[in-house]
């Protein structure tokens, strides 16, 4: 019954700093009686929680003239976004895309470089992570902490493992233990539109409110669904929440056929050859060519139905879209149905922030639980 005791508070704490760190990165720069106040924290609790995020160099003082207007300084509170770092790399089968992203969650560099088939084994991967990591990382390389790693398909994030993924035809593989090796540091791998979502609710403050979200991915090879609930991912029993593509919506037919850019470029040719890719058949549809009408009226069917099971099943507080193929139709009026939501960032931005966001995340919990053990000392 002790121990229990202890695991919850430990929990508390780590709690209670995240979200002091929150209330701080939104309402920077604040003294300790505000941050009590705005975090309904006691002082004394305040006061222990900067003093150890002080030393882990994650919390600075800065003087700033106090409101009485007579020249005296008052010591506040702000974040040190300089105090860590974390990479966050999206892996498609054609490029690897790495970001830099620091403690206030700003992306400070970004590479992108063709990724050759032979550098998709997991330790050549690490290899080509850590290159672009050195170029990216010029000043206090002792502050990178964690990595995180986007890759479609489904995972078992707690223990870094893929469970299928059919773009690089990985099955049960462990691609977390092989690149923290490589790269020397804990390596967080998540589904690309789990990762997204992660970036989308973290830029638009969804998971600091404890919100729910939802995100439609339509790709050009790929689509996909996640949701947050209370600002948490959610995953399913078997990490499969969100495997839309192979739903059948026919007898002899799955989703993607109708919302996937390569399987309406295929069904586009049988009327018209040439075409090669979304913007062929949009073109088409501008023309008045009755394939094109048929394909695009088959698209926004589809799509309108998703977006109601979505409202109807989960009625989140944000439905975001984005993928290439939302932003290939997002720019003609009328083509999209009707309803309230949010086009998201480029796709592969959003997924390697979100992995970065993370990682970040994971390295905060090591750091706190560390600083926590050090004080139970």
């Amino acid at each position: 019954m002790k121990q229990l005791c202890t695991l919850d508070q430990a929990y508390i704490k780590r709690h209670n700093i995240e979200h002091m760190i929150t209330t701080l990165e939104r309402c920077q720069p604040v003294s300790r009686t505000e941050l009590a106040k705005l975090t309904e924290m006691s002082s004394a609790s305040v006061t222990r929680f900067v003093t150890a995020l002080n030393a882990l160099g994650l919390v600075k003082e800065v003087s700033v003239l106090d409101s009485t207007g007579r020249g005296r300084k008052a010591v506040n509170l702000c974040t040190a976004p300089d105090g860590m770092f974390s990479l966050g790399c999206h892996v498609d089968p054609r490029s690897l895309r790495v970001c830099l992203m620091d403690f206030a969650h700003q992306c400070r560099a970004v590479t992108e470089v063709l990724l050759p088939p032979e550098d998709r084994e997991p330790r050549r991967l690490g290899a080509l992570i850590k290159e672009q990591a050195a170029r990216l990382v010029t000043e206090h390389p002792e502050r990178l902490r964690s990595c995180g790693i986007s890759v479609s398909g489904r995972m078992d994030a707690a223990h870094g493992i893929v469970g299928a993924s059919k773009a690089f035809g990985w099955s049960n593989l462990d691609l977390a233990t092989p690149l923290s090796e490589v790269l020397e540091m804990p390596v967080l791998v998540e589904n690309d539109v789990r990762a997204c979502l992660t970036w989308e609710a973290t830029r638009l403050g969804i998971k600091d409110d404890k919100k729910d979200a939802a995100y439609l991915y339509l790709g050009r090879v790929g689509i996909g669904f996640s949701n947050m609930v209370g600002g948490e991912i959610v995953r399913g029993a078997t990490n499969s929440a969100g495997e839309i593509e192979d739903v059948y919506v026919g007898m002899d037919d799955c989703l993607y056929e109708h919302l996937m850019e390569i399987s309406m470029v295929e069904r586009a040719r049988r009327f018209s050859p040439t075409v090669s890719s979304i913007g062929d058949i949009l073109k088409a549809n501008r023309m008045g060519l009755t394939w094109a009408r048929m394909l695009m009226d088959d698209f926004i069917s589809h799509l309108n139905i998703v977006l109601q099971l979505v409202r109807a099943m989960l009625d989140p507080d944000q439905i975001i879209l984005g993928g290439d193929m939302t932003d290939a139709v997002r720019v003609i009026p009328g083509l999209l149905p009707d309803g309230d939501y949010t086009f998201g960032e480029r796709f592969e931005d959003a997924c390697a922030q979100g992995a970065a966001a993370i990682a970040l995340s994971a390295a905060l919990h090591e750091r706190i639980d560390a600083a926590m053990a050090d004080e139970l000392n």
